[in-house]
């Protein structure tokens, strides 16, 4: 029987939103390559946080591992997609039941779905948008979860700066992974488990884009 795959990845292109403040400005240019009339190059400037991205512990820990520390076979594994449709603004915890559902599934990864991520491309993307809380960090934590993936840009809140970024520093400081701009998970099933595979660039950094597909 065929794979369905589901792309949860946002184009990336010139001029796409990042981050206030991110370098180098977005930039994709395709030019002829002077060998011959009909070969075509281009050039790619992009920052290691931009669009559909892999966040690794060096991130926020100066000492932690990179992407390229990480086994490739973390990138790959069973995931669980959970509805927190139009939850935002503000912070998302789970309930006892979905609590439940995830300890009984034993996902490596798991995903929010909020539907954050039609607004890609507007102004105010980057504010009033969901984050996670401490408690669910924490659960991520206790039942020993290896990534999350979620169609915002922050699993922390968008003032989280006067705060240290306390979900970054909780997730990658217990060498946990975290994928921010995913898009399209309306599209996933919500009451069983699937297939994610989340490979971003091997570079040794402390994140980079990465191709997200879940494979049903």
């Amino acid at each position: 029987m065929q794979k369905k795959i589901i792309d949860l990845t946002h184009k990336l292109s010139t001029g796409m939103p990042v981050y206030a403040g991110d370098k180098p400005d977005p930039e994709i240019i395709s030019i002829q390559s002077k060998l011959a009339h009909d070969i075509t190059i281009s050039s790619i400037r992009l920052g290691s946080h931009f669009g559909t991205h892999i966040d690794a512990p060096r991130h926020f820990f100066p000492k932690g591992k990179s992407l390229l520390d990480i086994p490739v076979n973390r990138f790959v594994g069973k995931a669980l997609c959970l509805n927190k449709e139009n939850h935002f603004p503000g912070p998302i915890d789970l309930t006892e039941e979905e609590k439940a559902f995830v300890v009984c599934e034993k996902p490596e990864w798991l995903l929010l779905f909020t539907g954050f991520d039609r607004n890609w491309g507007r102004k105010d993307y980057f504010l009033n948008h969901p984050y996670l809380s401490i408690s669910f960090a924490e659960f991520i934590l206790e039942v020993n979860i290896s990534g999350v993936g979620v169609d915002f840009p922050s699993i922390d809140s968008a003032n989280a700066q006067q705060f240290d970024f306390p979900i970054h520093r909780t997730l990658l400081g217990a060498d946990r992974l975290v994928i921010e701009n995913l898009c399209c998970l309306n599209k996933l099933p919500t009451d069983h488990s699937f297939d994610l595979c989340a490979l971003p660039l091997k570079v040794d950094a402390d994140g980079a884009p990465a191709r997200v597909v879940a494979v049903l």
